[in-house]
């Protein structure tokens, strides 16, 4: 091995060790980027920012809705064929008149186990 070649190796290492010793710096489009801690101090300020707890009683009317929903969708889907058994042999008036006397009772014996199940 020749002097230039201890050289370049000795300089190479050199390099190598600076710029590993040297704080890191950010470069690019998002150098000026917000720390995850100055992030989370500004969340403190600006509750708006903070996410919806789950006692609110917003998210519980809300989630109440929606399952009530999905409950009353998923019993006309099942009384449908009874609805067209009914509307077959006694008409379209006392298939309509049955079909709406039995979701109220439905919906109202539903809503009650919906409300028992999310006061637990």
């Amino acid at each position: 091995m020749d002097i230039r070649a201890v050289s370049t190796a000795c300089g190479c290492a050199l390099a190598l060790v600076a710029a590993c010793a040297s704080p890191a710096r950010a470069s690019g489009p998002h150098a000026g980027a917000e720390s995850p801690g100055e992030v989370a101090q500004q969340t403190a300020h600006q509750p708006w920012l903070q996410p919806i707890e789950e006692t609110r009683p917003l998210r519980r009317m809300s989630a109440l809705k929606h399952e009530y929903r999905r409950i009353r969708e998923l019993r006309r889907a099942q009384m449908q064929p009874e609805y067209e058994r009914r509307m077959a042999s006694s008409g379209a008036e006392a298939a309509d008149a049955w079909r709406d006397d039995t979701l109220r009772h439905i919906a109202k014996r539903d809503l009650r186990d919906l409300r028992a199940r999310l006061d637990r």
